[in-house]
């Protein structure tokens, strides 16, 4: 409306000087149409302006130079030519050439079209659209430095597997005379070596009246030691493990998982000799979070109900409230599932490809299977190549004055408050079928009892 008041001033002005002039004036249907070319013209150049506003405004922060900086300096220099009008307003040029700025987020429209099942290929196709040309080339730079990095990660991981295949190989007959010794049979050769080296008479004596072969519940006090194993053992499961000789671990050849091999003397609880889970993990060589591709366990053959550890049945007598045998009793039997560390053999289920899992149930999921890894891990990391330090418990003041002291504070306060340690008690004296005889010789007079194998 100012525009076109203006207009319609310098108008009558015009028309009054050329009556001074006894200029035939305009028709009035003159006048109204020049006025209205001269609004329209205004509101053509304001629409110009917003457009250009808007998308100055839709430009990020990330300016990327190109080679025609020059020849837009030159177009900068030359001079915009004069109006030809004075009472236009003057359209501000366009943004300078030479700084290409643009906007990494996707226009609304592509971002709602996608919808919940994201197209990542068409999404990166639009994102890549918002560079530069120039910048192309350099990203495919990027990405052959990748490939050949990745390249030199695979030769690596080929390497590091054989290197530490041929140390695995070079520490089997080490661990075969640790096997040895546990079980007894290097007992004449040790007692020999003793007998050699100077002793006091006492030891001597000692010596003479040992009758312990071995080194009874080695395996099973030594995995009480270690906190993730311990909470998952019982009392009931302490005289299965006083069978357990050995445990072994096969790394694949590949190093893309391994295998924990549990050996069993004959027993009275389950007829396998070897207890085995399975673990592959692709890259179990990296630094990457490990990503479990499968578990598999063994399937323990119990010799009887009563002697299944996982399980237990228990007997229930129910009363009948109705019919022709109303009140007779009858018993029935349940079978319940009881807490055991050899339910480390029987690993979760994976959902099959396609299975709908609820949100509650994944991170049930998720966590058990987390949980399940720690435990092979501490296995495989910690428990087979320090199975002595794990046993003695020189292994936990290890860990104590380690870098996890303040974990283990924490835990020890936690501990405190609960008045039971948080561990498992191995006692010793539990051989001899449960009778209480012990494994081990009585003690000298005047030497007290044998202390207990605890976890503190």
């Amino acid at each position: 409306t100012e525009q076109h008041n203006s207009y319609h001033s310098i108008i009558i002005n015009e028309t009054m000087a050329d009556e001074d002039n006894s200029t035939p004036a305009a028709s009035p249907k003159a006048e109204e149409e020049e006025a209205s070319s001269a609004v329209a013209a205004a509101v053509a150049n304001d629409a110009a302006a917003t457009a250009i506003d808007e998308t100055a405004a839709a430009i990020s922060s990330i300016t990327v130079e190109d080679a025609s900086d020059e020849d837009d300096k030159e177009d900068e220099a030359v001079p915009p030519p004069p109006p030809q009008e004075q009472d236009k307003e003057a359209v501000p040029p366009p943004p300078p050439a030479a700084a290409h700025q643009f906007n990494f987020n996707l226009p609304p429209a592509a971002a709602a079209a996608a919808g919940p099942q994201l197209d990542f290929a068409n999404l990166n196709a639009q994102f890549l659209s918002l560079l530069p040309p120039c910048i192309h080339p350099r990203l495919d730079k990027l990405t052959a430095l990748s490939e050949e990095r990745g390249k030199l990660l695979e030769q690596y991981l080929i390497e590091r597997a054989a290197l530490e295949q041929k140390y695995n190989d070079l520490m089997k007959p080490l661990y075969e005379k640790r096997r040895d010794v546990i079980a007894g049979k290097c007992d004449e050769e040790i007692q020999k070596l003793q007998s050699e080296a100077p002793s006091s008479s006492n030891e001597q004596q000692q010596q003479q009246q040992q009758q312990v072969k071995g080194i009874p519940q080695f395996w099973a006090c030594a995995m009480g030691h270690i906190d993730i194993l311990a909470e998952l053992i019982t009392e009931q499961d302490v005289d299965c493990l006083e069978h357990l000789t050995d445990i072994t671990c096969n790394d694949f050849t590949d190093g893309s998982g391994f295998e924990l091999h549990f050996h069993f003397s004959p027993n009275d609880f389950f007829t396998n000799e070897i207890l085995t889970k399975r673990y592959e993990v692709p890259n179990l060589l990296t630094e990457d979070e490990p990503m479990l591709q499968s578990v598999t366990g063994t399937e323990i053959h119990w010799k009887t109900p009563d002697q299944c550890l996982t399980h237990k049945t228990i007997t229930k007598k129910q009363r009948k409230k109705g019919g022709p045998n109303a009140g007779q009793v009858r018993t029935i039997q349940k079978t319940e599932r009881a807490e055991s560390f050899f339910h480390f053999f029987t690993p979760p289920k994976m959902p099959e490809l396609g299975d709908v899992v609820d949100e509650e149930e994944a991170d049930a999921m998720e966590e058990h299977f987390d949980h399940d890894y720690e435990v092979a891990c501490a296995v495989r990391g910690s428990l087979i190549p320090n199975a002595v330090h794990w046993f003695t418990g020189e292994a936990m003041e290890d860990m104590m004055f380690g870098d996890e002291e303040d974990m283990l504070e924490e835990e020890g306060e936690e501990e405190e408050e609960d008045g039971n340690g948080g561990g498992f008690e191995f006692n010793l004296n539990v051989g001899g079928g449960g009778n209480g005889s012990s494994p081990f010789p009585p003690p000298a007079a005047g030497e007290g009892e044998n202390p207990e194998c605890k976890q503190n």
